[in-house]
């Protein structure tokens, strides 16, 4: 995928992080508890994100995305916002893969996908498969992750994403 750097980590981070803040508020009156949770993980994974810098252990990071992988597991895949659940997951999911599989990428773009990907598919989750993010190779990953997040997001009220 990509050597991460701190630039990469904080926006992807941000970005993430956001758009679960965002469909925490939006159900809100639907299910509080669960907003509450969605909220409190998107602000944990920018908080995580935020500071980090070349070199530093990923763990944080790491473990916030796993925190907000378990609250989207518990959101039942007939809900509403299932569109947007699936998309945050299979970002998270990504942004991990990537995390784990640092240190065998060797910059061959095809090879590293394909590693990634494969590491990506191990991950036993309810929403695993459920969405696929847009490719655009003229945008970055963030980029390709807010235009499948907004293109969702939209038609169901859900405030944009934009980093």
């Amino acid at each position: 995928m990509c050597k991460i750097t701190a630039q990469t980590i904080v926006a992807d981070g941000a970005a993430v992080g956001t758009a679960l803040e965002n469909l925490g508020t939006a159900i809100q009156a639907e299910d509080p508890s669960l907003a509450t949770s969605l909220e409190s993980a998107g602000e944990a994974v920018v908080n995580a994100t935020q500071n980090w810098k070349d070199g530093d252990a990923l763990t944080e990071v790491e473990d916030a995305e796993e925190a907000a992988i378990a609250v989207l597991d518990v959101i039942p895949v007939t809900s509403a916002f299932a569109p947007l659940v699936a998309i945050a997951f299979a970002a998270l999911n990504l942004l991990i893969s990537n995390a784990q599989t640092q240190t065998t990428q060797t910059g061959n773009a095809v090879a590293d996908a394909h590693t990634l990907l494969t590491h990506a598919a191990q991950r036993t989750s309810p929403w695993q498969g459920k969405a696929k993010i847009e490719h655009n190779p003229f945008h970055s990953v963030r980029k390709n992750f807010e235009n499948t997040w907004n293109k969702a997001a939209a038609p169901l009220g859900v405030k944009l994403v934009t980093v």
